[in-house]
């Protein structure tokens, strides 16, 4: 019979074979076993021990704001042009004094229209965000968004604001989490 195939019961069937990059568990020769292929490890990830560093890392510390001197007007224009929909407001020292976001723009519209956009930024911002740190994990963020209802979260390192966090991140970041798991799995099940 030729190399790669079974006969079962007067049928011929392919046999499966490991993709190039498996490796099978193996001893190091101390009675430990490798881990590697160790169903444990495809499922850590999925309770994320994920920091918020990592995605910033992955994402890039490019960071966008405004001062809370500018019209509303101008930081409309800011939000337009770089497609976003959420700006930090730092001081003239770089610290974080507050958020401007879509939802600020559309109440300051809707309690007195168009003259709202020369108003100053400091008007309609939202004070003393929530931030987190660097440090801090995934899992934790997420929730205080989802409690606090809210996409996007200033992240602030000591006084230095070292990027902004939203849903959207965390989410392209959890689907590459869940195609790594996939691929630990289809390992498993070849192995």
């Amino acid at each position: 019979m030729a190399s790669g195939i079974q006969g079962i019961g007067g049928t011929r069937r392919r046999r499966t074979m490991a993709p190039s990059s498996y490796q099978a568990p193996r001893s190091d020769g101390e009675g430990k076993k490798n881990m590697s292929q160790d169903a444990r490890l495809a499922f850590e990830k999925a309770y994320s021990e994920t920091k918020v560093g990592e995605i910033l890392n992955e994402k890039g510390h490019q960071i966008f704001a405004i001062t809370s001197s500018m019209t509303l007007s101008a930081a409309v224009a800011e939000l337009a042009a770089r497609k976003i929909g959420n700006m930090p407001v730092i001081d003239t020292n770089g610290g974080l004094v507050g958020v401007l976001s879509e939802r600020d723009i559309v109440r300051a519209t809707a309690e007195i229209g168009e003259e709202a956009l020369t108003h100053s930024v400091s008007a309609y911002m939202t004070e003393n965000p929530k931030t987190c740190s660097s440090d801090a994990l995934i899992v934790n963020v997420m929730q205080e968004m989802t409690d606090g209802h809210f996409r996007h979260m200033p992240v602030v390192d000591g006084t230095r604001l070292a990027g902004v966090i939203s849903i959207r991140d965390i989410v392209l970041h959890r689907v590459t989490e869940v195609e790594y798991e996939n691929l630990r799995l289809k390992q498993l099940m070849v192995g």
